[in-house]
């Protein structure tokens, strides 16, 4: 049975809390424009209720971006307008097929906070990836929350996969996903 979870609010702080956030982390100025393009994205985003592809490209760049840290931050926003808007998951699932392996495991350690349909759905495609790490990361993903369409993904994969440190995760999920 699929818990349903409900949407979090969307809304966000000022722009000046937003950016004292991250004031004295990020110092790079490459990394200070991005991150201040997705904080106004945001800000935007939640004033008016709606998403355009400007402020949907802002948060992807952020969730794009190389440093660890602003990725981080655009990777978190996205999975929260995953829950209001489609576009934001169109975005989700370029980033479960990116070319960049880290990006990969970022999106997919993130795919719990989404609704449950999209994690399943992305979780599916990222437990196929061709990296080990990324099919473990997924795996691990399955186990923070239960949705029992996640038990047939989990014993398909299980039925296919070679690496033992994944396996060892699949059959962790697989069990956490029917205790429930």
């Amino acid at each position: 049975m699929t818990m349903r979870r409900k949407k979090p609010r969307l809304f966000s702080f000022s722009r000046e809390v937003e950016i004292a956030n991250f004031e004295e982390v990020v110092t790079d100025p490459d990394e200070r424009r991005v991150l201040e393009g997705m904080v106004d994205a945001f800000i935007e985003i939640c004033r008016v209720q709606s998403i355009t592809s400007e402020t949907l490209a802002a948060v992807a760049a952020a969730a794009r971006h190389p440093s660890a840290y602003v990725r981080g931050v655009g990777i978190t926003r996205l999975t929260v307008l995953a829950h209001w808007f489609e576009a934001a998951v169109a975005v989700l699932g370029t980033l479960i097929e990116d070319a960049d392996e880290g990006l990969r495991i970022f999106a997919a350690a993130a795919l719990p906070n989404t609704p449950d349909p999209v994690a399943t759905s992305l979780l599916s495609r990222a437990l196929a990836d061709p990296s080990w790490r990324v099919r473990k990361t997924a795996a691990q993903s399955c186990s923070a929350f239960r949705a029992s369409d996640l038990l047939p993904v989990l014993d398909a994969r299980l039925t296919h996969e070679t690496d033992a440190r994944v396996r060892v995760v699949l059959t962790l999920a697989r069990e956490f996903q029917g205790a429930g």
